[in-house]
């Protein structure tokens, strides 16, 4: 992630690390449920949300690690979460290039 950041001259507003800062399934709900949508990168797989309370389950399983806490790298541009790293995905997609 910092590779690309670095290579479109972009820096981090707020930066967290996430394993000395956990967010939980509560929080990270109460953090994006309010959002346009929220894109999902696992491996070569892109999924994108729209948060809805019926969504919920299905998103958080998603966005959580093994670990229960939100996934790195999470990324938010406007309304819109990037949870996840797939090159494809930040080229093409990514509204803060």
């Amino acid at each position: 992630m910092q590779e690309f950041l670095d290579t479109h001259n972009l820096q981090a507003e707020n930066r967290t690390d996430a394993r000395k800062e956990k967010l939980e399934a509560g929080a990270v709900w109460e953090l994006m449920s309010s959002a346009e949508r929220i894109v999902v990168a696992k491996g070569r797989r892109v999924e994108t949300f729209v948060p809805t309370e019926d969504a919920q389950e299905s998103i958080l399983k998603v966005v959580l690690g093994r670990s229960g806490s939100l996934r790195a790298p999470t990324v938010r541009s406007g309304d819109v979460f990037f949870v996840g790293y797939n090159n494809t995905l930040y080229e093409s997609a990514a509204p803060f290039v």
